[in-house]
């Protein structure tokens, strides 16, 4: 302990503690509408959010057109020991409905998806079904159930603003596995466990199915553990130094994937390889608080490049609330994303058409105006180069806007 207080003194020395910055609410809906927080007051809350997301591509990509995705969640929470006299645990049960239109398939052929709520088809699903238990003080928990784990793992409250699918999960992460991590819209069984060190240090850990429902029937909700399917291990370290917030996550999949190439070309014996990866990510209140001030946040990640389609992640923005003096709730926020091919991609390119491009990179400008408690309309831009590593795709360019309603019963 002595170790760890020294080097926590060295480190507080050189960063100014500013104010304190906080992690995002974990009970949030698929658009991250922050759901109220149960306690014994209000032992029961019922959240209920529409997200609307209309995009319209004006140049560039497969072809010009609008489309509209529109998203409704229910999301239920409980104190147990209030209700139930079960000390210290809560539950959430959350559902959502999903229309399907589709944004990045049909107009821009992107392949970090523009939207982060867009599915491909509609979807009626139950989402989230879980019971935390925590310790004396909160100095450990325990959650076990149907889970997202970028509820908790890989966020940053500064980047929740953005549109943007690429901003919320990295997308090294978020491509992996046969039916993707267990996060939206599949999500999978699982235990996670979380322990604070100290203060400013947590160290999070988890355990999922590693295919989340059925990677062939997207419409179609299965729980099932085993069958080959392997586990997906997560661990991420969370540290907080006023002002600043680090995390530095790894994961991997028990069970093996085919080698992209070889899968490609359809190899007779195509080669296997664990899909696994890491990243590290932060953010830090640059000026002024969280009620009203600048942040600014980064994500750098990797992935294993035999098997996936992009190898390498970055992206960084700052995100403004209160920039306009007489709108402070309003949010304003700028973002570039940039996802680097894999060498098996570049192979395969080259083999099916001559040539590869290196990566996808997208550029997000975006204000949200806070209309009412309950009501937002956030008109939004994307910039998308090299949609999809298709060379013939020209780069297009997305307008649009999101409005998201919400109320708690």
């Amino acid at each position: 302990m002595a170790l760890e207080a020294a080097i926590l003194a060295a480190v507080l020395s050189v960063v100014d503690p500013g104010p304190a910055i906080e992690p995002p609410q974990a009970e949030r809906t698929t658009a991250n509408v922050e759901v109220e927080t149960v306690d014994a007051r209000d032992p029961l809350t019922l959240e209920i959010a529409y997200n609307a997301d209309i995009l319209s591509n004006v140049s560039g990509g497969k072809r010009r057109g609008t489309r509209y995705v529109d998203n409704l969640d229910i999301v239920a929470s409980a104190d147990l020991d209030d209700l139930f006299g079960i000390r210290r645990t809560t539950a959430l049960v959350h559902a959502f409905h999903n229309n399907g239109g589709g944004f990045s398939a049909d107009l821009f052929g992107d392949a970090q998806i523009v939207s982060g709520i867009e599915t491909g088809t509609q979807i009626t699903r139950l989402y989230q079904a879980w019971i935390e238990h925590r310790g004396e003080g909160d100095r450990w928990s325990v959650k076990a159930g149907l889970y997202d784990t970028n509820s908790e793992f890989d966020v940053l409250a500064a980047s929740l603003l953005f549109v943007h699918g690429a901003f919320g999960m990295g997308t090294d992460f978020a491509q992996s596995g046969r039916n993707g991590p267990s996060t939206y819209p599949s999500t999978s069984l699982g235990v996670r466990g979380e322990w604070r060190v100290n203060d400013p240090l947590r160290v999070r850990v988890a355990v999922l199915d590693g295919t989340p429902n059925h990677p062939d029937r997207p419409r179609r909700m299965r729980l099932r553990l085993g069958k080959g399917e392997g586990a997906l291990l997560i661990t991420e370290v969370d540290a907080t130094f006023g002002s600043v917030r680090l995390l530095a996550g790894a994961w991997g999949y028990t069970a093996s994937s085919k080698h992209r190439f070889d899968e490609g070309v359809s190899a007779p014996e195509a080669r296997r390889a664990n899909s696994k990866g890491a990243y590290v990510r932060g953010e830090a209140q640059l000026a002024g608080t969280e009620k009203r001030g600048l942040r600014g946040f980064f994500r750098v990640g990797a992935a294993d490049g035999r098997v996936n389609q992009f190898s390498s992640f970055y992206s960084g923005g700052f995100s403004w609330r209160g920039l306009i003096p007489s709108r402070t709730e309003d949010e304003t926020g700028i973002a570039l994303t940039y996802a680097g091919a894999s060498r098996a991609t570049r192979r395969l390119s080259r083999a099916n058409i001559g040539e590869a491009d290196r990566g996808e990179m997208v550029l997000e400008l975006t204000h949200r105006f806070k209309l009412t408690g309950w009501l937002s309309a956030q008109p939004d831009m994307h910039y998308v180069v090299n949609p999809g590593l298709d060379p013939s795709l020209a780069d297009a360019l997305a307008v649009g806007m999101r409005v998201t309603a919400s109320v708690a019963l």
